[in-house]
């Protein structure tokens, strides 16, 4: 068995390198968001300090390895600072001293842990992607690949949320399941074991799998209705409303900028009809009804009602420390000091032991007006650079539609953020940096290469409007 694993492993690193080779930083990047999606710290785990080292950290520094050779022997692509660049640093910088200026030893070091897995590791993605060579093969690629990611995700979520045990993986999702102190069992968490994470992914996956529509013919485009179809029931299958809510936006940006002109008016706003008619004689059913195992509908009714004492409790301590906050991840330290107050007809009290359902007010609360002006800076500068590659007309249809797909990505984080605290859901942020720095690498690419680019790749980006659909 010895000598079996030894060429296994020696076979393993043979293919990596090829791998790492061929596909160069972008594929390094692939890798290690598969890992952190799939083989996470339930699936395998080197417990060494306050961030214990799983499949996706050992990839990732792999990939720093990988990214300083290929820059020293001139085979990444690198790209100049922009504005959204240098803003990042500062952010990156000043979370950082936020953690370490505040109570870092908490609860077994978790706010190191934290800052290590929600933002130092989804900046070194956003840091190596950009500087990735990329064109409209490698666009595909991450298009292709999401699609694929999406499907299995997709089934994945189906088979958990109807118990067919059978076609779930990884198991520890099958396992966790069985667990007494398991949350979200009886929705479709995926190996998030998150269903907000989950349907963020899944709303991602759709729109990256739109964006190959254009690209088939007839049949093609017959095969991909029973896959949209199928992340469409998936992402039902969270049980979660700002995920439905998510799925349906997607389609909604990509239908309505893609579509032509006189089209959309009678579209868009015959599905706005519709879903303001299911509002309205499907409220109460919307706000209480069994999602969780163990948990009954009035559970979930009590969840919006809570949404009030946490924007509450955040409010105020955001009124006693308004530029810097509390400090990152000391919300949890500091929020017992406000739960006493009586001028307020909300009970505080509920609140205990809960972070702020909301990214911003979770932001603002911990890092002050300087945190979250600057989070809310970069996020506008990426959005302008999302809108301005979708305007493009003279850019490659992969360009184009990574710009798109990037306003899809906005869109499902901070529609989920304004009900949850998605900073702090597996891998959100990580899908949110990685495809903003695919966006941020295409920007000079545009602007010096795209005379190089053959008839077809602009004769179909000026027609992606009228003929997406």
């Amino acid at each position: 068995m010895a000598i079996i694993a030894i060429i296994l492993g020696i076979a393993g690193l043979i293919w990596g390198f090829i791998l790492l080779r061929r596909g160069g930083l972008l594929a390094g990047c692939l890798a290690v968001m598969l890992a952190g999606a799939c083989f996470s710290a339930e699936f395998f785990k080197v417990t060494l300090g306050p961030a214990p080292l799983t499949a996706d950290r050992i990839l990732l520094i792999v990939l720093v390895g990988q990214y300083l050779i290929w820059r020293r022997w001139g085979w990444a692509d690198p790209k100049p600072l922009g504005k959204a660049e240098i803003l990042l640093c500062l952010f990156t910088g000043m979370m950082v001293i936020s953690t370490f200026l505040g109570d870092y030893e908490y609860l077994n070091y978790q706010p190191v842990s934290w800052l290590i897995i929600y933002y130092l590791m989804p900046f070194c993605m956003y840091w190596i992607v950009r500087q990735a060579e990329l064109n409209e093969k490698s666009i595909l690629a991450i298009f292709v690949c999401l699609t694929v990611f999406g499907g299995y995700l997709a089934v994945t979520s189906l088979a958990e949320y109807f118990q067919v045990w059978e076609l779930v993986f990884p198991r520890y999702i099958a396992s966790n399941a069985s667990m007494a102190t398991a949350e979200f069992v009886g929705r479709a968490r995926g190996p998030f074991l998150n269903p907000i994470g989950n349907g963020i992914a899944l709303s991602i996956c759709l729109g990256a799998a739109l964006m190959l529509w254009p690209r088939l013919d007839r049949p093609g485009q017959l095969l991909m209705i029973p896959l949209y179809l199928l992340f469409f029931a998936a992402i039902y299958a969270t049980m979660t409303r700002s995920v439905w809510l998510s799925g349906a936006l997607t389609l909604a940006l990509v239908a309505g900028l893609a579509i032509p002109w006189n089209w959309r008016l009678p579209i868009l706003g015959g599905g706005l009809l519709l879903a303001l008619l299911i509002g309205v004689t499907q409220w109460d059913r919307l706000v209480t009804f069994k999602r969780d195992r163990d948990l009954d509908a009035d559970k979930t009714a009590e969840s919006v009602e809570l949404r009030p004492v946490l924007a509450k409790i955040a409010w105020d301590m955001f009124l006693d420390h308004p530029i810097f906050g509390c400090g990152y991840s000391q919300y949890k330290t500091e929020h017992p000091n406000y739960l006493s107050d009586r001028s307020t007809e909300l009970v505080l009290e509920k609140g205990r032991g809960y972070i702020p359902h909301n990214v911003v007010l979770s932001l603002l609360t911990e890092t002050g007006l300087l945190g979250l002006g600057l989070f809310l800076a970069i996020v506008f500068l990426w959005a302008c650079d999302a809108w301005r590659l979708w305007q493009m007309e003279t850019a490659p249809l992969g360009a184009r539609q990574q710009g798109l797909l990037m306003l899809v990505v906005l869109g499902s984080y901070f529609l989920n953020g304004m009900f949850h605290d998605v900073s702090a859901v597996p891998m959100a942020n990580m899908f949110l940096f990685f495809l903003a720095g695919v966006t941020a690498g295409l920007l000079p690419w545009i602007k010096d290469a795209v005379e190089q680019y053959p008839a077809p790749s602009f004769a179909a980006a000026r027609r992606i409007g009228p003929v997406i659909f």
